[in-house]
């Protein structure tokens, strides 16, 4: 009979520490979530210049889910950690090639579309490996492909 009784208390306190390590590795993956929201990186779409199309352009990237940022001016704001686009679309390409140039060399990875107004100018967006548009139409049908491939790549 004792025997019983501390076998049962035995079994007892084995499944109550059990619990106990269940809530503990419960709570530990929920803070890992947490953390990882925390982490998820805000990435930003910069649009550079002065036109009526830059609406819209910001409004492609922000259905892609892309914060866009406007610049009038060449600059970079230290908060920008993931800028993965620019869309340099003023009418000096003198100030569309700086803009380009500068982002390429800040952000490596970036995507950088830029028109092009004239066309002695192509072999210099060419040089700096820039994605050339002529026609402010093309580059908001490159950019309706670039929300199409956004949404097949997240279903």
């Amino acid at each position: 009979m004792l025997t019983n009784l501390i076998l049962g208390i035995i079994v007892t306190a084995g499944a109550l520490y059990g619990l106990y390590l269940m809530k503990g590795i419960d709570r530990f993956i929920d803070d890992e979530k947490e953390l990882q929201k925390k982490a998820k990186k805000k990435q930003y779409a910069v649009i550079f210049g002065k036109s009526k199309e830059m609406e819209q352009v910001a409004s492609w990237f922000e259905k892609a889910g892309i914060e866009p940022v406007f610049l009038e001016s060449v600059y970079i704001d230290r908060a920008w950690q993931h800028v993965e686009y620019l869309a340099a679309v003023s009418d000096s390409d003198i100030d569309n090639l700086s803009a380009c140039n500068l982002f390429r060399k800040m952000y490596p990875g970036a995507q950088i579309f830029s028109l092009c107004n004239e066309k002695m100018n192509m072999r210099l967006y060419r040089q700096s490996h820039v994605q050339i548009f002529t026609e402010k139409e093309e580059l908001l049908q490159r950019l309706e492909l670039l929300i199409m491939e956004n949404e097949v790549g997240a279903a």
